[in-house]
């Protein structure tokens, strides 16, 4: 693997599970922090259970806490309105924890400084990174006439793990940067899978050679491999997802059966293939790849 890299699925697992002495609790989201908690009381001991995990509520309005007094969010700023975006470093698609261990938040906001960045690195031990910038924004390349886009690291390591169950009873692991890479949690791609796996047995497609034309992070392609195809086309205009592509390619043990180009789909000489997934950015326009693929492909399908 890459520099070695090892998941011990395991240990990451289980840092995602309470313990049997976690007490749950719950902040009311919609009213003002500073009405439904004492600011003095909240530092990063607070409500912390002996396994070391907190409740996500109250880690979030630590965050929270920190982002008012450094003037990032007003006074009156709340949980459900004001809260950055908390996503995990490792998500596994059957966990979704309530309670936080240290060093497995990532955030993103588009208002954070260096000084309310600082704090939070220093003084909540839940958050791995902080990253600055709009989630609603598209980060990496739309086409090929488009920038590459950014989160911007503020502070720590936005390296996150994402582990797929499959209808193969294989995992699929995938490692990205979330400061380069679009925001999508693990059970978002497991779905997907899903979808292309059903396609797959209801149209009885045959496992000859398949082109995963906007491959990213390769999940779709790596599952295509796994499934049985002979061969596989990996595809993206970008060329940092080609770089993690590589890596995932090797984290989940795929050494030979497939090609990988780094051109804008409708531009890539490619005579014909059994299939090909579309697998685009939400509200992107794709009329040029659907008609592309319909020209090269025996079946299409869009994820």
């Amino acid at each position: 693997m890459d520099g070695g890299f090892i998941i011990d699925l395991s240990k990451k697992t289980n840092e995602l599970i309470e313990c049997e002495d976690c007490v749950d609790t719950s902040i009311k989201k919609f009213s003002p922090l500073k009405e439904v908690i004492d600011f003095n009381e909240l530092d990063e001991g607070y409500l912390r259970c002996i396994c070391g995990k907190r409740p996500l509520d109250i880690v979030m309005s630590h965050i929270l806490k920190i982002m008012i007094e450094e003037k990032v969010v007003p006074e009156t700023a709340n949980l459900r309105h004001n809260s950055p975006v908390p996503l995990l470093s490792f998500y596994h698609s059957t966990l979704n924890p309530q309670f936080i261990g240290e060093n497995l938040l990532i955030l993103v906001h588009p208002d954070f400084t260096k000084n309310s960045s600082s704090r939070l690195i220093k003084e909540v031990p839940e958050v791995k990174c902080v990253l600055k910038g709009d989630p609603q924004n598209l980060v990496g390349q739309l086409d090929k006439d488009s920038d590459i886009n950014h989160f911007e690291i503020l502070d720590g390591d936005d390296t996150q793990i994402n582990v797929m169950i499959t209808l193969l009873d294989e995992k699929i692991i995938i490692l990205k940067n979330q400061s380069k890479h679009h925001i999508e949690v693990a059970m978002t791609t497991e779905v997907k899978l899903m979808q292309l796996h059903n396609y797959l047995i209801d149209n009885n497609i045959k496992k000859g050679v398949a082109i995963d034309c906007m491959c990213g992070l390769g999940a779709l392609g790596i599952y295509l491999l796994k499934y049985g195809f002979k061969k596989v086309i990996f595809n993206d205009i970008n060329p940092e997802m080609i770089e993690a592509l590589k890596k995932n390619l090797e984290i989940n043990n795929v050494l030979d059966g497939f090609e990988i180009h780094n051109e804008a789909f409708e531009d890539l000489d490619i005579n014909h293939v059994d299939l090909c997934v579309i697998d685009a950015y939400p509200n992107s326009d794709i009329s040029k790849i659907i008609e592309k693929a319909e020209k090269i492909a025996d079946n299409q399908i869009i994820i």
